[in-house]
């Protein structure tokens, strides 16, 4: 195994921003075992972003992640090991984040393990962010 790697500006941009997604403190917070499970599993982990504003905005974030999830693992996989975090500002509701949960679980096998996560972030405004890492 190498002891050390060089990533480019993208990958180290996605990554930074995974991270605070993840990561940063919040209403309802993922423990650090959730995200290990999911990045250790024996299945391929991918991470999507999306984001969404105005009227639906959660909605229009989750099918977004969810687009950018299935470009990558193929329309037919779906991840038996979820995690969602939805960040948004002050003005972020609990309808918002059931809205996404619902979008989120009706995408998983019936088997599925899913973990949520909400933070608000004063920086969004009218936006709403969601990260999936999903195996």
């Amino acid at each position: 195994m190498e002891k050390g790697f060089a990533i480019d500006r993208k990958t180290k941009r996605e990554v930074v921003r995974m991270a605070e997604c993840l990561l940063a403190p919040g209403e309802i917070d993922i423990e650090w075992n959730h995200i290990r499970d999911v990045l250790l599993g024996n299945r391929k982990t991918i991470v999507a972003f999306g984001s969404g504003t105005g009227e639906s905005r959660a909605v229009k974030a989750c099918e977004d992640a969810l687009s950018g999830y299935r470009s990558v693992a193929g329309t037919s996989r779906r991840p038996k090991r979820l995690i969602l975090r939805v960040v948004g500002p002050r003005s972020l509701l609990l309808s918002e984040v059931n809205d996404a949960r619902e979008v989120i679980e009706g995408s998983l096998c019936p088997a599925s393990e899913a973990v949520f996560g909400v933070a608000h972030d004063n920086r969004l405004r009218d936006e709403l962010r969601v990260v999936i890492l999903g195996a």
